[in-house]
């Protein structure tokens, strides 16, 4: 247990470390993202078309531009299947994918 002194926790920059954490989960998310479409041989394209967004959106998600939102994440998990679900995984998400019919690109 480390014990600090109340005013070192007031001067303590807390909107610096949320900015921080949200930047580091975003940036691995993207990564995800891209390893997970780059393991099953997707072009961003292919994956655009069948969840019904633009390519531009695709790589804004894989480059860490933008956070997808979480309807977003789980058309993703479903259709990369356990290389991004088990990063999310959660008893809302299982139970949310086993639900949707089974999905393969062309």
């Amino acid at each position: 247990m480390v014990l600090v002194h109340p005013a070192t926790i007031e001067q303590f920059d807390h909107k610096w470390m949320e900015l921080s954490f949200r930047q580091e989960i975003q940036e691995e998310v993207a990564n995800r993202l891209r390893k997970a479409r780059l393991m099953r041989g997707y072009s961003q394209t292919a994956v655009a078309n069948r969840l019904h967004l633009s390519q531009s959106a695709i790589s804004k998600y894989e480059s860490g531009q933008v956070m997808p939102d979480l309807l977003i994440l789980l058309t993703f998990c479903h259709l990369y299947g356990n290389e991004l679900a088990a990063f999310f995984d959660c008893p809302f998400f299982r139970a949310y994918l086993e639900d949707l019919p089974p999905t393969e690109l062309p």
